[in-house]
């Protein structure tokens, strides 16, 4: 196919990223079935007979499935994303050109059927297929060209409008001085050409991105600033009845271009504590949950869930940042070293009954340039009080320090073992769990010296963890919450993202991290392995690398 050149691009940034080493609903031996492997269209794949058929002899249409989600999404307008809660539905609701697989491991087709580059990397044609908007109109290149200059445009303050700054005219959009991108040309009504400045390694892995989905000029300007509320998209599922605070129902799109979902609809509700997810799971009104530490040797052991646990390496490293522009730490790396060498990340992965591994650098085992995996974290007692010492705090800070976090259970047990390990060397932290949104403006505004935070990558590249968090042009919202400047890392990862070779990307990544951990703005904790749990009934689910999961080749067996 055309775009098989894709595949070169991004195989070794692609292959091996994350283990899925069960899936939920699956098989006996714990597959998924090829419904959910298929980059074919979802439904006529799953009914090809090859997928887990269960009693029924197939898979059929019909019936809810709910989840949850931690907080209220509050919009789902593409241009407006920023937060885990918002991804997670909004998945199930947008597309654009490509799009994840279930896994979340890698990108399939998805408004685009094919597409290929020109000899030199920079211009990249795409060509459409047959596809509908919720309103029933059809999807044009032109609605692309719409949907990628309003998430560009700076008066719309989308935090994802650097994922299109290498596309050529960019700068002079940005700038007011030109009315258009240059660099997005409608050939036709079917046939999409962008160009970029320089070839860009991760490009069409970044367009996967939900920030990047198509949504049709005339509702945005309907519906005016509540449009991320009445979101009219092109995704398989449509939003439906939405209790703020409460619920969210997505309902199946039956003219969805790869058939409409075997679900009629997908109800979330909002559950932020982790232990009521579970006792509405044991209750039988939630078919998924993430499993708690208080609950995992129970359910894992049930002979009821055996072929219902679901495993994912994810994408996902968590970390304490330091607030490069505050006082004590900022110019004092000493003691942001003591801080690194005080953390028994172990304890807290015995804690978390191994559903972690250790973070000694950003990118997860398995990704392009990640190197060998970690089994030692640097936790050292001694050596954080010498450190401390050469901060010039041998008998410790005389303030206390709040550190922020989202007001989830899990990241308080986590952090109140982190505060006996620095209360040990003369730190004293105080944990403020806050809700996610107060959370969010505190960490993107800068409101802290030290915070807990986390990075998922939003497509299956290093880009998408190292351009973010590292970059200086990213600093606050975008994704550089530590504050970090580094010149020479800025420098070196423009050059990964214009290298097509991936030998020279990995070195280059390798390069990064090592400069990154000399300075150390983030002190690595944990890459996350997800561990969830579904109903029996539910089939060709798993969960993703990127935390994002879809169901649109989801279904119910009963």
């Amino acid at each position: 196919m055309l775009h098989s050149v894709k595949t070169r691009l991004f195989a070794a940034a692609l292959c091996g990223a994350m283990l899925l080493t069960t899936a939920c609903g699956g098989s006996a031996a714990g597959g998924t079935g090829s419904a959910a492997a298929s980059g074919a269209g979802d439904a006529s794949a799953a009914s090809s007979g090859t997928a887990e058929t269960g009693e029924t002899g197939g898979p059929k249409y019909g019936g809810t499935l709910t989840t949850y989600t931690s907080a209220d999404p509050k919009s789902f307008d593409p241009a407006a994303l920023s937060a885990w809660d918002q991804t997670i539905v909004a998945a199930n609701i947008l597309e654009g050109l490509v799009r994840l697989n279930p896994e979340g491991n890698a990108i399939e087709p998805g408004i685009a059927e094919s597409w290929e580059p020109s000899e030199d990397g920079t211009v990249w044609t795409f060509h459409l297929r047959d596809a509908k908007f919720h309103n029933g109109r059809a999807v044009t290149a032109q609605d692309f060209k719409y949907s990628f200059e309003r998430v560009a445009n700076p008066q719309t303050a989308s935090p994802a409008a650097w994922m299109l700054n290498k596309l050529q005219g960019f700068d002079e959009y940005t700038a007011g001085s030109a009315s258009e991108i240059s660099g997005i040309k409608v050939v036709d009504d079917h046939t999409l050409e962008l160009t970029l400045t320089e070839p860009y390694a991760p490009f069409v892995s970044m367009l996967s991105s939900a920030a990047l989905a198509v949504v049709p000029q005339e509702a945005v300007e309907e519906f005016g600033d509540d449009f991320g509320q009445h979101v009219v998209a092109a995704g398989p599922f449509t939003v439906g009845q939405w209790n703020f605070n409460q619920d969210l129902t997505i309902n199946a799109f039956e003219d969805y271009w790869a058939g409409r979902p075997y679900l009629d609809s997908v109800k979330f509700k909002v559950i932020n504590d982790e232990n009521t997810r579970i006792v509405e799971f044991d209750a039988g009104t939630l078919d998924i949950a993430w499993i708690t530490p208080a609950h995992y040797d129970r359910l894992t052991s049930d002979p009821r869930y055996a072929n219902s646990i679901g495993r994912a390496d994810t994408l996902h490293t968590s970390f304490l940042m330091f607030n490069m522009e505050k006082e004590p730490f900022a110019s004092n790396k000493a003691l942001r070293e003591a801080v690194l060498y005080a953390l028994d990340t172990q304890a807290t992965i015995d804690m978390l009954q191994g559903r972690a591994s250790v973070a000694n650098v950003l990118l997860p085992s398995g990704m392009l340039g990640s190197g060998d995996p970690a089994t030692t974290p640097p936790y050292d007692v001694e050596k954080a009080k010498a450190k401390m010492a050469e901060a010039g705090y041998p008998d410790g800070l005389p303030q206390t320090f709040e550190v922020i976090t989202p007001a989830w259970n899990n990241n308080i047990k986590i952090l109140e073992i982190y505060q006996q390990n620095l209360k040990e060397i003369g730190i004293n932290i105080e944990i403020k769990a806050l809700e996610n949104s107060a959370y969010n403006e505190a960490r993107d505004s800068g409101q802290f010296e030290i915070a807990w935070g986390n990075i998922v990558a939003t497509y299956p590249d290093p880009d998408a963890m190292f351009y973010p968090l590292l970059h200086s042009d990213n600093i606050g919202a975008a994704g550089n919450y530590a504050r970090y400047s580094n010149p020479e890392v800025d420098a070196l990862i423009e050059q990964a993202r214009a290298s097509t070779d991936d030998n020279e990307r990995a070195s280059l990544y390798q390069q990064i991290e090592q400069l990154v951990l000399e300075d150390l703005p983030y002190a690595y904790l944990t890459h996350n392995i997800y561990v969830d749990i579904c109903q029996p009934f539910v089939r060709d689910y798993c969960p993703s690398a990127l935390d994002v999961s879809t169901y649109h080749r989801v279904w119910l067996d009963k």
